[in-house]
């Protein structure tokens, strides 16, 4: 059981799930907060334009190797870190722990937010002035931060 959204109205199905699973014969480790939506397809897109214009920015100031891909990349390492993935070699059936970058998909729409406000800080202070138009939603939220 991944991502569930517990209310009253899908307790019945969350008992049932968890009947499942301990059926098993297995042993699971439970985490429960507060739901929040993941990440918003609009935050998403307004990252990889910022990835671009970054990028656009950072090679016309003599760093040639500053693609979309490696500002997203810096931005996730600066700002969001690493997290522990246990992978499989499907051969030997070896089992690592490796570390990667945290992914922003896994990001609720708060946290995304917080990253994207900390991306356009770094991009003001290096003298990037990112486009934020005006009816996005990352405009919307930080002007109800203001109020």
């Amino acid at each position: 059981m991944n991502d569930f959204c517990l209310h009253k109205s899908t307790l019945g199905q969350f008992t049932k799930q968890l009947f499942d699973l301990i059926s098993t014969g297995k042993r699971y480790r439970i985490k429960i907060s507060e739901w929040r939506d993941k990440r918003s397809i609009p935050q998403n897109s307004l990252q990889h334009m910022w990835y671009a214009e970054l990028s656009a920015y950072l090679i016309k100031r003599g760093k040639p190797f500053a693609s979309p891909e490696w500002v997203k990349d810096a931005m996730k390492h600066t700002y969001l870190g690493y997290e522990e993935r246990e992978m499989v070699d499907v051969v030997t059936g070896e089992r690592t722990v490796k570390s990667s970058l945290r992914h922003t998909s896994d990001l609720d729409t708060g946290d995304m937010h917080y990253f994207l406000s900390q991306v356009e800080s770094w991009a003001l202070n290096i003298g990037c002035k990112l486009t934020v138009p005006n009816d996005s939603e990352y405009n919307q939220l930080k002007l109800k931060q203001v109020a």
